[in-house]
């Protein structure tokens, strides 16, 4: 029989999981305060064990982490339980308190301790009979598994999946995008007048035949024939005729269409859409929509990430701003990495303005914060996959 002891710690709970995962004990012990004895961080554990086909049983034993001597009597209490010969600590989590009173008792009684390295993908034995020895692993973990074991639900995505990333649409929406970025000062009038020409019908292959002027608020709006032409040119929209009454357009699918009645969407797209090209990532998704609780409140909260992607331990969260970035912005993105991540995550803000020279204040801010930036300057299409490489190197050390 073997026995896993994880010191655990709510704030890391991907990282609560690891060498279990590697292991594959037949028993994990779980010492921790009382919030384990919560459903919202019990549930997901076994919930993950069970998916990834693992027979473990778990027993969870609460204690006072700020107690060094509690701390060890629960140790030793386990210890004698299972037999120490058939016990291995991992001291990769948890509070200080815990991790000194494991390392007391682990050498006190020559039991064997592992600890996950961060970044290495490794276990390491360093108390014991087998110290000094490792073990790489390669563990690849889904968005919902991530998001699941930090105590949320993953409730829908956008519109567009990975399995629609067609090299097709990819280069639709590569042609499109610049067409934005040239437009987007005036592309929200632009799109108030595809949204109601369209009613919010998407078929493939649809025509839509609307009025040259429609009033919107008591304002006037029409098409705007340089943009079309240049979705024409794009392969975005077809069949369009303008006259002095009437308009008639179709979009190259219902998903493109949907895309451009939606003001803001371009940037998290295209985004998206190189995410998926780069072959970088295990999975990526986009408007993420994830609901959680907070331990001192009884509702549940709904935040949406704009595009996720993973890749074995570690993710990256990005936030998509059309809009000057303000460090609020950064704040918001990085509170929901800490909250979904694990400790490999990076928090990205992606936006279409010159940080240094538009948001310097947010730009040096970001630098403080640890929120890796996406700019202007980066968009061009070779520029954008380079520095997608860089971001995924991040948790590789």
């Amino acid at each position: 029989m073997r026995v896993l002891i994880e010191l655990h710690d709510t704030l890391q709970p991907v990282e609560n999981v690891i060498s279990a995962c590697v292991l594959k004990p037949d028993v994990l012990v779980i010492l921790g305060d009382r919030k384990i004895e919560k459903n919202k961080y019990r549930k997901p554990i076994i919930s993950f064990f069970e998916t990834e086909g693992m027979d473990v049983r778990l027993d969870l034993r609460t204690c006072g982490l700020h107690d060094v001597e509690q701390v060890v009597e629960c140790l030793n209490k386990v210890l004698d339980q299972y037999g120490q010969e058939n016990c291995i600590v991992d001291v990769s989590g948890g509070s200080d308190v815990l991790l000194l009173a494991a390392g007391h008792v682990c050498l006190s009684r020559n039991v064997q301790a592992v600890q996950h390295v961060p970044g290495a993908n490794k276990l390491k034995w360093f108390i014991g009979a087998e110290s000094g020895k490792e073990e790489r692993f390669d563990i690849q973990l889904s968005l919902e598994q991530v998001v699941s074991l930090s105590g949320g639900e993953l409730l829908r995505n956008g519109h567009v999946g990975p399995e629609m990333m067609s090299e097709e649409m990819t280069g639709l929406i590569d042609r499109i995008f610049p067409i934005y970025l040239k437009n987007k000062k005036i592309w929200p009038k632009f799109v108030q007048y595809l949204q109601v020409a369209a009613k919010g019908e998407y078929w493939d292959g649809q025509a839509y035949v609307a009025p040259r002027m429609i009033l919107i608020n008591g304002q006037a709006r029409t098409p705007n024939d340089a943009i079309m032409n240049a979705l024409v040119e794009a392969g975005a929209v077809s069949a369009y005729e303008l006259d002095d009454k009437k308009c008639r357009f179709a979009f190259a699918n219902a998903t493109i269409g949907k895309c451009m009645c939606d003001v803001g969407v371009w940037l998290e797209m295209y985004l998206f859409s190189a995410m998926v090209q780069s072959g970088l990532f295990d999975a990526v998704q986009i408007s993420m929509v994830v609901s959680w609780d907070d331990d001192d409140k009884d509702d549940r909260v709904q935040n949406e990430i704009d595009v996720c992607s993973c890749s074995g331990l570690g993710q990256l969260f990005c936030s998509c701003k059309t809009s000057t970035p303000d460090p609020y912005m950064l704040n918001e993105i990085a509170v929901m990495t800490r909250r979904f991540g694990t400790a490999y995550a990076t928090p990205v803000l992606a936006t279409v303005c010159d940080m240094k020279k538009d948001a310097t204040a947010a730009y040096w801010r970001a630098q403080q914060m640890g929120v890796e930036l996406i700019d202007i300057n980066d968009l061009e299409k070779p520029k954008l996959m380079n520095r997608l490489t860089e971001l995924r190197r991040k948790w590789d050390r």
